[in-house]
């Protein structure tokens, strides 16, 4: 029987990319994703790495079947996971971190089940964007258009605060200090990403006009960065 072609966002296609560059193959053992979801790029990741064992977790039980039949899942809370110190070798969170509740506290945890010198690629929405949800994987035209109007709505009402429910994320310098106090080497790698997933379906010019130094913290929908757990 053919394999079933694994679809997932472009977040988890770069980190893939990246990770193939980076990961110390050999002597890599591990992988985890953070907020999985349904579970597939779980799987995704333990196609791409089959040598590692590729572990996902999330609140609720919204497995697809793919998922349930291939990948290694777990309920958890990021803040309190069910992980021994210095388990993992990478992790992924895109779309998670603004939903924990306390950043500080999900990032030591992460920290803590990672190796030393381990990768953390890390994926949150930008809080100074001007428009959001652009490039949603799964995500309707009316769904993009009715959650930027909620985004506007919490603006103007003073709640756009991720721990107020809203879904603001973080600007650079915010994402930079948060990854700070337990990562280093770290790379933003915002513009480098948005050419990855436009690369051909925007003209360079236009990509370069958006990503430019003083417009960038505006038209970037989402930041992502690239760090290693500090030795």
């Amino acid at each position: 029987m053919p394999e079933i072609e694994v679809s997932v966002s472009a977040p988890v296609r770069h980190c893939s990319d990246l990770l193939l560059e980076r990961l110390d193959r050999p002597s890599a053992r591990a992988g985890m994703v953070i907020g999985c979801g349904n579970g597939d790029e779980v799987v995704y990741l333990r196609r791409t790495f089959p040598e590692l064992r590729v572990v996902g977790f999330d609140l609720e039980a919204r497995f697809s079947a793919l998922a349930r039949s291939e990948a290694d899942l777990f309920l958890a809370d990021v803040k309190a996971l069910p992980f021994s110190p210095e388990s993992f070798d990478f992790a992924m969170a895109i779309h998670s971190l603004e939903h924990v509740g306390d950043p500080k506290v999900a990032l030591a945890e992460v920290a803590r089940v990672l190796r030393p010198g381990a990768w953390f690629y890390v994926g949150v929405p930008n809080r100074t964007r001007l428009l959001g949800y652009v490039g949603s994987f799964d995500a309707t035209a009316w769904q993009k258009v009715a959650w930027n109007a909620m985004d506007y709505s919490s603006r103007i009402r003073g709640r756009f605060k991720n721990e107020l429910g809203a879904h603001a994320g973080f600007d650079r310098n915010e994402l930079e200090g948060l990854l700070g106090i337990y990562f280093e080497e770290i790379e933003l790698l915002t513009e480098k990403y948005l050419r990855f997933k436009y690369a051909g379906q925007v003209p360079r010019g236009v990509l370069n006009f958006l990503l430019g130094p003083r417009r960038v913290n505006y038209t970037a929908p989402s930041h992502y960065a690239l760090c290693r757990r500090k030795r």
